[in-house]
């Protein structure tokens, strides 16, 4: 058959239509990451995992692979896209589900709501495309093609399984290695194997991300509450309270209400699982907000506090025009807890930075209550870009001192002289017992905010984090 008309055969991709919706193959699965055993050797050389019908209900149900037709790399036949990972499964000795994960992964074509372009299934498995490599260079042109790619991925893993203890440049289990300003040891040679192809964590949690999706438990760690996640894909930004996903409805409600958190970036496959599983009401409004709800109260909603305001006399007081009061529900700021109500004599309702002039003490000062900020990493953590205004030491006595302030849920913490790390949740330090546990959140080492231990010791201990919540 001439070349051009084989491209052209596998290109157009058929429309679907032999296999309807297909009940999908499950098998147990681990339903944390584990960045240093991310899969077994017996689960990758798993070749029976799927049949050849399995994998057709299953393509058929997730895109349109399966009418996509190309050369067999072996053997030279015209094939659909499950005949050729079911060939690779079966001459390799590879899972076919980590031969249709490592494609998702690498180029999005097996779950996707429109057929692949050419350059999707010319590059389906990313083989022989480095960081630093043109797809025009002689190497990656050699295997270019949907069915060269399907083949060498599945090749590269058994080639490198039956290697890599002979051959001493191949990294192997038991051998740590720098992977994204982590120091990694993977346990098995799998592991070994999936960094050499991928050295990203970010590519192989979302290999993972993507086999527990379609065929595991579909289960994520319980993140605690005041936790904020990301898709890192779209920017989505979702907060994690009560159990519940609740999605933040603009950037304006992150930018004013969560300037003290932390957030956890997730790929677009977990976000999906907990967004799916535990969908909750948006978080509408942003910080300083000015809601009326059913009964016509008004309130200003200032941090995680709703103040009702008491009277028209007290609005007017505080200065606000009456058309920025949004109207809600009182089901919309139910996770807002009871405030001070302000009424005409409140003083500074909207709370501001002040610094006593003699001391330099700084406080955050909220209805002529003064609250010590005891620490710069606090003032760093909670009030990024705020203005400090300098006040005699004589007109700060005359307010009332209230407690200190805590760091914001969600802020990871580490006091500066010990390793132990916690997660702010509930106003409590929730200790993460092991590296496993933290890297197992989709925690960065980065993000954690050293301080002193008095400050530390503002909050008090809650039950430790760990995946098997």
């Amino acid at each position: 058959m001439r070349r051009d008309v084989l491209a052209l055969i596998w290109l157009t991709c058929l429309l679907t239509g032999l296999f309807g919706a297909a009940a999908t193959v499950r098998t147990a699965r681990a339903a944390s990451f584990d960045p240093q055993l991310i899969l077994s050797e017996q689960e990758i050389r798993d070749a029976d995992a799927m049949s050849l019908t399995d994998i057709r209900l299953f393509l058929g149900e997730k895109g349109y692979l399966d009418s996509c037709f190309d050369a067999d790399a072996a053997d030279g036949l015209l094939k659909s896209g499950s005949q050729l990972v079911a060939d690779a499964a079966r001459r390799y000795a590879i899972n076919p589900k980590y031969i249709l994960a490592l494609l998702q992964k690498e180029s999005s074509v097996v779950e996707s709501a429109v057929k692949p372009t050419s350059k999707q299934l010319e590059w389906a498995a990313g083989y022989a495309l480095c960081d630093s490599c043109l797809r025009r260079d002689p190497l990656p042109q050699k295997y270019r093609g949907l069915g060269k790619q399907i083949d060498a991925g599945a090749a590269w893993m058994d080639w490198y399984l039956k290697n890599v203890t002979v051959l001493d440049s191949l990294p192997r289990a038991g051998q740590s290695r720098r992977i994204d300003d982590l120091t990694l040891t993977p346990a098995n040679a799998v592991t070994a194997a999936l960094y050499a192809y991928t050295p990203h964590l970010h590519g192989n949690r979302l290999l993972w991300s993507i086999l527990n999706r379609w065929f595991g438990q579909n289960d994520l760690p319980n993140f605690p509450d005041g936790t904020l996640v990301r898709d890192e894909k779209t920017g989505a930004v979702a907060l994690i309270q009560g159990g519940r996903f609740r999605p933040l409805a603009s950037a304006s409600v992150l930018a004013s209400r969560f300037r003290g958190s932390g957030i956890v970036d997730l790929n677009e496959y977990d976000f999906g699982v907990l967004q799916d599983k535990y969908a909750g009401r948006p978080v509408r409004f942003a910080d300083l907000s000015l809601v009326r709800v059913e009964d016509g109260t008004i309130y200003l909603l200032v941090g995680a506090k709703r103040r009702r305001i008491v009277s028209p006399a007290a609005f007017a007081s505080t200065g606000f025009n009456p058309e920025e009061v949004e109207d809600a529900v009182a089901a919309d700021i139910d996770d807002y807890e009871e405030g001070d109500p302000i009424g005409a004599a409140s003083a500074s309702p909207v709370g501001s930075l002040q610094q006593d002039a003699s001391t330099g003490g700084v406080y955050y000062v909220e209805s002529g209550v003064k609250h010590p900020v005891p620490d710069r990493s606090v003032l760093t953590a909670n009030f990024a870009g705020w203005r400090i205004a300098a006040k005699p030491k004589a007109e700060l006595a005359k307010l009332t001192t209230g407690d200190a302030v805590r760091f914001a849920d969600g802020l990871l913490v580490k006091a500066q002289k010990s390793p132990a790390v916690f997660v702010i949740s509930g106003g409590t330090k929730r200790p993460i017992p092991t590296e496993k546990d933290f890297l197992s959140f989709g925690y960065k080492w980065k993000s954690v905010l050293t301080t002193t231990q008095r400050v530390l010791d503002l909050h008090p201990t809650g039950e430790p984090l760990t995946v098997g919540e």
